[in-house]
């Protein structure tokens, strides 16, 4: 068989096997798989991003309390 009638064959046999998906009954509407994200076991990777989260957000909190410290001090120095 050439290629020019093989090809017709193949792309009607794709059209055929794509139809348009039937909609869900409105009397039964579809349940969710999970029902929630913290069900789901944490990956290695998100619970290492979670402590480097962890970590800056610490990092940050200490600074600012430094640098409050810090203007308190300036303000009691200049009166």
């Amino acid at each position: 068989m050439s290629r020019a009638l093989s090809l017709p064959f193949v792309l009607a046999a794709l059209l055929a096997a794509c139809s348009e998906p039937t909609p869900p009954d409105p009397e039964r509407p579809p349940v969710p798989k999970a029902t929630s994200s913290s069900a789901a076991p944490a990956s290695p990777i998100t619970a290492t991003a979670n402590v480097y989260k962890d970590a800056a957000r610490d990092a940050v909190d200490k600074t600012q309390a430094q640098a409050a410290e810090q203007a308190r001090a300036a303000e009691q120095a200049a009166q």
